[in-house]
């Protein structure tokens, strides 16, 4: 079902989730946890990368970062974790479908959003105490990446966030209608290289990169007011360009496919009573 019709697969996973955030909050709020920590510990190795690179005068330094970044999405992809961006979509599918209530889906996104941030900030605090921080030249990759999203203009860290998160909720939703697992994790990586590739703002990743800029001994470390100014219009742009352009159209887009799904299995309940 999940290799050809995409919705009818979120809609599932949408109750699913519910299900399990209702019955175990903290199970949720820590499968959020490791979803931070794997964003965190992806993009440290992401940076090194790059920062090697661009050390060798090599001016694919950020191609290199931003074609590694896909393996934290896949991972957490394969091992089911609750990343926020992905769930903005998730649920607001959910919503669209009945399964889900504005109620829950606040609560998931909130569970969510705070376990990730709190797996970022642990990863980063865990690296920290290897002295990887410590010796961070003031010209290091980490630093200029941060100072370009704290000084960017508010209305435009929205629409990078926007645009980041309707990417990388096609890099969930696309790669469902393939029936092959590399297809999928090949398509996974790409579009993730498509939204880091061009510097747009995921909230999740940000917290990241702020977490880590706080450990550091040298170059720009933003305070809550940096912070705040970037996070909080990304995170507002991430729930628009999830929940409005994969979530909505989509479900307006392939609705019909929840019908087909849903008088396939009355027929297969019809022969089994009759059997």
């Amino acid at each position: 079902m999940a290799a050809s019709n995409p919705l009818p697969y979120v809609v599932a996973e949408s109750a699913r989730k519910r299900q399990v955030m209702n019955s175990s909050p903290l199970r949720y709020f820590l499968s959020a946890v490791m979803a931070g920590g794997l964003i965190a510990v992806v993009l440290i190795v992401s940076l090194l990368l790059g920062q090697a690179l661009h050390l060798a005068g090599s001016p694919m330094y950020y191609a290199a970062s931003a074609g590694f970044f896909g393996t934290a999405l896949c991972t957490i992809i394969v091992s089911k974790t609750e990343l926020f961006t992905s769930n903005v979509m998730y649920m607001a599918v959910g919503l669209l479908s009945r399964r889900v209530s504005w109620k829950e889906l606040g609560k998931s996104w909130f569970l969510v959003y705070a376990g990730n941030f709190t797996g970022a900030l642990l990863l980063a605090l865990m690296y920290a105490q290897t002295g990887a921080l410590s010796h961070l030249p003031a010209n290091h990759l980490l630093f200029d990446v941060i100072g370009h999203k704290v000084h960017a203009d508010s209305w435009a860290i929205f629409w990078k966030g926007a645009l980041c998160n309707w990417i990388i909720c096609l890099a969930v939703w696309v790669p469902l209608r393939l029936s092959n697992d590399m297809a999928k994790l090949a398509m996974t990586m790409l579009l993730v290289f498509v939204f880091f590739f061009s510097g747009y703002e995921h909230s999740i990743a940000n917290m990241a990169f702020f977490s880590l800029s706080w450990f550091a001994s040298a170059g720009v470390t933003p305070d809550w007011a940096d912070t705040l100014h970037n996070l909080i219009p990304a995170t507002l742009g991430n729930i628009a360009g999830g929940a409005i352009g994969v979530a909505a159209l989509n479900f307006y887009l392939e609705r019909d496919t929840l019908e087909e799904v849903g008088h396939s299995l009355s027929k297969q309940e019809a022969a089994l009573a009759h059997s």
